[in-house]
């Protein structure tokens, strides 16, 4: 049986995630939930994960590595994330926090403690928009949106753009087998299983638990370590999707941050 850890577990995403793999998935995982406050200890319970009470925000890179030590997870998920507006947690959360698991994860994987997975739930349209050009799949819609998206949540996609490129560019030292997923806007809406992944426009919309299922077949599909591949709602069935982007090598990041 898979051990899976997901970091930030108490968020809707992780939620739904933890349900899909301790109760979809064959087999079944024993899913561990890292979440912030005691409190939201019986939620993840009622989810079938075992719950650890401890701040990615405070916690250091030793501390992290003890409950890597501990539980011993073949698969690593990245789901936390700072709440909107947050001033100074963004960056502790969003890009200290995700570099603190990731260099955890990395020491207690080369010691042979745990495995080496690592999927990162990010976000659409992460890339550096003074040094580097315009995706070349964007259309003036797409620019326009884009421009909208950076100027409500500007500080959140720089935390989470300076994460996701320390992911890249260090993983030559750290060794991990990551995954970069980038969902767009995020709604409630009961999942459809099915989204266009990929290259992608930013009209639409997923469904949370839609995202929980595109990381659920990344975490079973090899052919997509190494990449970070947008994600929105669409008509393509999840495992397709996802099959075709490791098929494809698609990744939309590279060149772009």
């Amino acid at each position: 049986m898979p051990v899976s850890l997901v970091v930030g577990g108490h968020g809707k995403v992780a939620s739904h995630l933890t349900r899909i793999l301790t109760s979809e998935t064959q087999p079944p995982h024993t899913v561990h939930s890292i979440i912030r406050a005691a409190e939201q200890a019986a939620d993840v319970e009622k989810l079938g994960a075992y719950p650890i009470v401890q701040s990615v925000e405070e916690a250091t890179v030793p501390e992290l590595l003890t409950t890597l030590s501990r539980i011993k997870p073949d698969l690593v998920v990245w789901a936390a994330g700072a709440p909107f507006g947050s001033g100074d947690r963004i960056d502790k959360v969003d890009r200290e926090g995700a570099i603190k698991v990731m260099d955890a994860l990395a020491i207690a994987a080369q010691a042979g403690d745990t495995g080496k997975r690592f999927v990162s739930i990010s976000a659409l349209d992460l890339r550096d928009r003074e040094n580097r050009p315009v995706p070349d799949w964007y259309d003036e819609q797409d620019k326009s949106r884009s421009d909208r998206l950076w100027a409500a949540i500007g500080p959140h996609l720089v935390a989470k753009l300076a994460a996701d490129r320390e992911l890249r560019t260090g993983n030559d030292k750290r060794g991990l087998d990551y995954t970069i997923v980038r969902p767009g806007g995020l709604n409630n809406d009961p999942g459809q299983k099915a989204v266009a992944a990929g290259k992608v426009h930013l009209g639409r919309t997923i469904a949370r638990e839609d995202v929980a299922r595109v990381v659920a077949e990344c975490l079973k599909n090899d052919n997509t370590i190494g990449l970070a591949f947008d994600a929105v709602g669409g008509d393509d069935p999840v495992a397709e999707a996802v099959k075709d982007v490791g098929a494809q090598k698609i990744d939309t990041f590279e060149g772009y941050y």
